[in-house]
């Protein structure tokens, strides 16, 4: 069985939503899921123990959510390297978060993308 940790921000719930939407099919699949809010979340040491890791922001001004930025920063300080990596988001306009997560300088140099 292999673990996810799907961390999110969400101003709206929007977000929220989408996480636990995308936790229940992982575990319908037979794997573990933790969902947490990327601001309950101190330390790199939070990161710790998953095969997987899922990212999601919701889009405002075209951009993630600053929260998500500083997370990135956290995460990129924890040895991620090797492991599978996503990002989902909400939006009502321009969607561009989730591109913007994984094209951050962060996320390509602690995680595979597949």
């Amino acid at each position: 069985m292999k673990k996810t940790l799907i961390a999110y921000d969400s101003r709206t719930g929007n977000t929220e939503k989408m996480a636990q939407y995308i936790a229940e099919g992982i575990r319908f699949s037979g794997n573990e899921a933790d969902v947490k809010r990327i601001r309950d979340m101190k330390s790199e040491k939070d990161l710790v123990g998953y095969d997987a890791y899922l990212f999601g922001s919701p889009t405002y001004h075209r951009d993630m959510i600053g929260t998500m930025k500083t997370f990135l920063f956290t995460a990129q300080k924890a040895d991620l390297a090797g492991k599978l990596a996503g990002s989902f988001g909400s939006y009502t306009h321009s969607g561009d978060a989730p591109k913007i997560i994984l094209d951050t300088t962060s996320v390509p140099t602690f995680c595979r993308q597949q």
